[in-house]
């Protein structure tokens, strides 16, 4: 099924601007790959849910933003989206990690590129995690690549 450009630009938007919000912070420091362990089992999560179509296991460790910035309607076309433009993945290896300074909290950023059956550049995937309750949580979600720019 075709999404149209509306679509396609709504679910961009709203997670470019969860990312965005968070990028705009003072301060950064880079961080190794040991230190954000837990990161990669949550993208793990992420990429599971995508694969096998369920939303409960896509955002299980999202923020309260993060779900209600991307329900289950719009979690339908994201993979949707993602299927017909990169296909289906197949691993991931960590590119960098940084944590930003924004109105008083800590996040992390930590990015990873992503090897898709129909993009042999692969796919840049950028958490941007935070704290809940002492638990690290998804508070912005990005997908880039060359053949999710068409």
């Amino acid at each position: 099924m075709k999404r149209n450009g509306l679509e396609k630009a709504m679910i961009m938007t709203v997670v470019i601007f969860m990312l965005g919000s968070l990028l705009t912070g003072c301060g950064s420091q880079k961080i190794s790959q040991s230190s954000v362990s837990y990161a990669g089992p949550i993208l793990d999560n992420v990429l599971a849910g995508i694969k096998d179509k369920d939303y409960a296991q896509f955002s299980r460790d999202f923020g309260s933003a993060m779900k209600n910035g991307l329900p289950q309607d719009k979690f339908d076309t994201l993979v949707s989206w993602l299927n017909s433009k990169v296909g289906n993945y197949e691993s991931k290896t960590f590119s960098g990690a940084t944590t930003k300074e924004k109105d008083n909290k800590t996040f992390t950023i930590v990015v990873y590129k992503a090897k898709y059956s129909k993009e042999p550049k692969g796919v840049l995937i950028t958490l941007s995690l935070g704290d809940s309750g002492g638990k690290k949580v998804v508070e912005g979600l990005y997908f880039n690549s060359p053949n999710l720019q068409k």
